[in-house]
């Protein structure tokens, strides 16, 4: 029996989906579970939305497919359906948008609801209601269900727009799971606009480790590798029914600038290229590498010899692609991007972590965010009248870097 004066909820979780794995399913049932056992809410209805085409992420396969997978995938469940509005648009649809669409859904049919509630209460025999059942009669609430990485993107530049995410997080309501190595209540702490609307955001805590990760899943499928038991097995069927997730289907989009990046940072930008970053550049400054080495975990011994090295940074620029090298005496790195494209980065002679990367334009700034086990993490670019300025981030440390152009090379 319903518990008198909880609030019903529905779970809206928006995304590539591309595939849809377990991961995604489980993390309906870990929100359902954390909401009503505070004892306020009751989850009545999980929706999952795939995102269009126009999304233009890489390797993002057909709609189609993906809504067809994603349907397959919640056969047997009861409460999670799959809405196919999103992926049926010919532009891609902000986030705050999609979410505005099935508020009015529930608000549509809520008005239904209520006429047809007025007649039967009408016909009813020998039937009192209570002001408390009329209260828990009340049209559910709509939350949005998201991972770590996601509350986490709202901090890339251009990514999101200010007012939808205070939209999203203030109005409607947001349940984040956390994954292994993240920690949003920190990145909340450092957001003054979630710290604003922090009581309208849920963390649930996954203690059983599932790093299902959907760029793993696809690497496996192209290699020929099993994926049981990390998809539905009527999602692995499919997917070998019309051969996909390919070599070829890992190129889709590799040469378009994701689509929010497009919209919001505008033609201007998008025309801005690193012409002026583009040289050779001597260390001159480095303010807090030692506390940055620590934040990333570096050994003792490393740090010191780290200390005593000055880096050189040779930056250049091959059509949209963009590569930084970082030289000294020790050993070199080099990191190649394209401006809106997120890659996968493996941070080799440093702290040897395998982390997500997406560089975007911050104003006049290139500015880089690294998802991986450390939390904050990241860099920033730019030119400041002769020099090249360097912040590197993580965990709260910052480091300070100054370098200057080398003329002779």
């Amino acid at each position: 029996m319903e518990k008198l004066g909880t609030k019903k909820v529905v779970l809206l979780s928006c995304g590539s989906f591309n595939p849809v794995t377990n991961l995604h399913l489980r993390m309906f049932e870990l929100a359902r579970d954390h909401l009503e056992e505070t004892g306020q809410y009751k989850v009545v209805k999980g929706i999952i939305s795939v995102v269009g085409d126009a999304y233009k992420k890489r390797s993002l396969i057909e709609a189609e497919h993906r809504l067809k997978m994603a349907r397959l995938a919640v056969e047997d469940s009861d409460w999670i359906t799959v809405d196919a509005w999103e992926s049926s648009q010919q532009e891609w649809m902000e986030t705050v948008k999609v979410v505005r669409h099935h508020n009015q859904q529930l608000l549509d049919a809520d008005e239904v609801d209520t006429v047809n509630y007025g007649k039967k209460r009408r016909i009813r025999d020998n039937h009192y209601e209570s002001p408390f059942e009329n209260e828990n009669r009340g049209r559910p609430q709509l939350m949005l269900l998201c991972g770590g990485d996601m509350l986490e993107s709202f901090g890339v530049p251009n990514l999101w727009k200010p007012e939808d995410i205070a939209e999203i997080v203030g109005h409607f309501g947001l349940v984040c799971i956390t994954r292994a190595g993240s920690d949003p209540h920190k990145f909340i702490h450092q957001s003054d606009m979630l710290w604003e609307f922090r009581n309208n955001i849920h963390i649930v805590h996954e203690w059983v480790a599932n790093e299902i990760s959907a760029t793993h899943v696809r690497r496996a499928l192209r290699r020929g590798h099993s994926v049981r038991y990390l998809l539905p097995d009527r999602v692995i069927n499919y997917i070998k029914e019309n051969h996909l997730y390919t070599a070829e289907s890992d190129q889709r989009n590799a040469e378009v600038l994701l689509a929010p990046l497009q919209r919001y940072t505008g033609n201007s930008e998008l025309s801005k290229m690193l012409t002026s970053f583009c040289g050779t550049w001597d260390m001159i400054s480095n303010v807090n590498f030692e506390g940055y080495m620590v934040a990333l975990g570096v050994s003792p011994p490393l740090r010191k010899i780290a200390l005593k090295l000055k880096l050189r940074k040779v930056i250049e620029q091959k059509g949209d692609q963009y590569i930084i090298k970082t030289t000294s005496t020790l050993k070199n790195y080099t990191v190649s991007f394209r401006v809106g494209q997120d890659f996968a980065e493996f941070t080799q002679g440093l702290d040897n972590r395998h982390v997500k990367s997406l560089v975007t334009w911050d104003g006049d700034k290139l500015a880089c965010a690294q998802t991986g086990e450390k939390q904050g993490r990241g860099w920033i670019h730019w030119i400041q009248e002769d020099k090249l300025y360097l912040e590197l981030h993580c965990e709260g440390e910052v480091c300070h870097q100054v370098f200057k152009k080398n003329v002779n090379e």
